[in-house]
């Protein structure tokens, strides 16, 4: 699995410590968008992408598949499944991913 991030906004450097340090299994990859091929640069840009073999999960759900994924993140899944089924999770996420530095 591989997390794709802005390598060059430092909240999406943080956070892709935070995932690795996380990675107890050592099965995610998290890699610069700005090295990533085959993927829309722009899409890229404004929201996390995760890609799992040939699936591509983006923004807030990208967030639902590492919590699912990532064993110290489980006790955040059903809160962040909460958090899909009244529409806030997806509302929140894509204000903070606005808001943030960009490349």
């Amino acid at each position: 699995m591989r997390a794709l991030i802005d390598g060059e906004c430092p909240y999406c450097r943080a956070l892709g410590r935070a995932l690795k340090a996380l990675d107890l299994r050592g099965t995610l990859r998290v890699e610069p968008l700005q090295e990533a091929q085959g993927v829309d640069r722009e899409a890229l840009l404004r929201e996390l992408h995760v890609l799992d073999g040939e699936r591509v999960h983006r923004g807030y759900r990208a967030l639902l598949v590492l919590a699912g994924r990532l064993l110290l993140l489980w006790p955040l899944y059903p809160l962040l499944l909460a958090g899909l089924a009244l529409g806030l999770g997806p509302r929140l996420y894509r204000a903070l991913a606005e808001r943030r530095p960009r490349a």
